[in-house]
């Protein structure tokens, strides 16, 4: 990976990594915060030999090093940290608690032991330091007292001067805690974001999609949030618009062997937009001065009467079974387009769509119409766009930025190829405005990079794209060099 790539996740998850970010350090300021102050005391003890004895010999000297070490680890002995407790009377504290709070140390080349307390109050650490010296005098005392009761002890233990007290808390360290913990969050958010990117079987760029399908891919349709109320793009303006007008453009070099009249549009599963497509695809070929038939063969989920404002109470069902002729069945739309919808809702659409008299009205639209375009249920829930795409010159495979993974692409192709299907291309749905190269096409202006490619480089590019590393027999299927 480098830093491009690396830059590029970040972009196109940079949603996940603030809220990661952000999470992260409110948790980490309300934490620090919640912290209860700790305040610190510290009391020194001199233990050495007593008045007139003089360690010289070199092994005394280490033996005498050894024995100030054993003192120290003394120091949390649980008996007198048992002495400590009743002396102090310190209620609901256990010796392991106690312990957690007592350090004891050599300070080196020297022989003083320092003892540090910490405590919720300076008062109390001070308490703590002072019982606690006092009870390594007397051990020290208890210890090194001769056994035969004569003679002198080989140590003793004094301590030096009164524990210290201080009214500044020692923890928590509130900018470097907020530091660190700012520090972490910000690693969390990177490397989940790319932890993410690693594990997301999603198709993200036209490279992937020309890839997993082998074929071009004739257009990428940018996010655009108006869609949600106003799903049309019948007024011409805006980077949605001008990729449709890519689309039909590229459309022209998608078959160069025969003329392209009719095209069915799916998706490897549902939610993809094809719907959204079919409809605005059917428009954009409208305006440039054919005559265009939209049909909804989705009979499981019809949706394009509702997005035209048309009634689809009659179409294919109604016709197919006699009850109305095509002519009545068919509306024009106010953009210039006819539209034949589903009709009452089959209980069998499959075998609806897999009759004779189905596949007879499909080929009497051609001698009607310019262009058919049909807007079929998705590939791999049902059959009904396989039966379909037997009858028609070839299919549009929508592929949705982030949401359709590799596998569904790939195995939604598949099925075209099994019932000997011709795929025009794939379009890549609802990619970030800012993708730029990472992506595939940047909207900077508005409207992408195919405006500024001439239509003969794409014609060349496409072809080459969709032919590359194999070829295609003349019923469709594809065959390998």
């Amino acid at each position: 990976m480098d830093l491009r790539q690396f830059l590029g996740i970040l972009r196109s998850r940079w949603v996940f990594s603030v809220s990661t970010f952000v999470v992260g350090a409110v948790a980490t300021i309300l934490l620090v915060l919640s912290m209860s102050p700790v305040y610190g005391s510290s009391a020194k003890l001199f233990i050495t030999s007593p008045v007139g004895q003089q360690v010289t010999d070199p092994t005394a000297a280490y033996f005498a090093s050894q024995r100030l070490a054993s003192y120290a680890d003394l120091a949390r002995e649980p008996s007198l940290l048992q002495d400590v407790i009743n002396r102090l009377n310190l209620t609901g504290v256990t010796r392991e608690e106690l312990a957690g709070q007592v350090k004891a140390q050599i300070i080196a080349t020297t022989q003083t032991l320092q003892v540090d307390v910490t405590a919720e109050s300076a008062e109390l650490a001070q308490q703590i330091a002072e019982a606690e010296a006092e009870g390594i005098v007397s051990l020290v005392a208890r210890l090194e007292k001769p056994t035969s009761g004569n003679g002198s002890p080989a140590f003793v233990a004094r301590i030096v001067g009164p524990p210290s007290i201080s009214q500044t808390p020692v923890a928590p360290n509130v900018p470097l805690n907020i530091a660190v913990g700012l520090l972490l969050s910000l690693f969390v958010a990177i490397a989940g974001a790319v932890l993410r990117d690693l594990l997301d079987r999603t198709v993200k760029t036209r490279q992937e999609a020309e890839e997993l399908s082998g074929a071009a891919v004739l257009a990428t349709l940018p996010f655009d949030r108006q869609l949600k109320k106003q799903a049309l793009t019948s007024e011409g303006h805006g980077a949605l618009a001008e990729a449709f007008r890519v689309l039909r453009t590229n459309l022209q070099f998608a078959n160069l062997d025969a003329k392209v009249e009719s095209i069915l549009v799916s998706s490897a599963v549902p939610n993809e937009g094809k719907t959204l497509v079919a409809t605005n695809l059917a428009m954009s070929m409208a305006q440039s001065g054919r005559s265009v038939l939209l049909i909804d063969a989705d009979m499981r989920n019809p949706n394009v009467a509702d997005l035209l404002g048309l009634e689809n109470s009659v179409g294919l069902m109604t016709v197919l079974i006699g009850r109305t002729s095509l002519d009545e069945a068919t509306q024009v739309h106010d953009s210039g387009i006819s539209f034949l919808g589903t009709g009452p809702k089959p209980p069998n659409p499959a075998e609806v769509l897999d009759t004779q008299a189905m596949r007879d009205l499909l080929h009497g639209l051609r001698s009607e119409y310019d262009v058919v375009v049909i807007d079929a249920p998705p590939m791999l829930p049902v059959a009904d766009a396989s039966i379909l795409m037997r009858e028609v010159d070839g299919a549009l495979m929508l592929v949705r930025h982030g949401s359709t993974t590799r596998e569904q692409l790939r195995l939604a192709v598949a099925r075209i190829e099994t019932v000997g299907g011709k795929l025009f291309g794939t379009i890549l749905n609802r990619t970030p405005r800012r993708a730029g190269d990472v992506y595939g096409y940047g909207y900077g202006y508005g409207y992408g990079q195919e405006q500024h490619e001439p239509i003969g480089e794409q014609a060349r590019r496409m072809v080459g794209a969709l032919g590359r590393g194999e070829s295609r027999s003349s019923s469709g299927r594809r065959v390998s060099r």
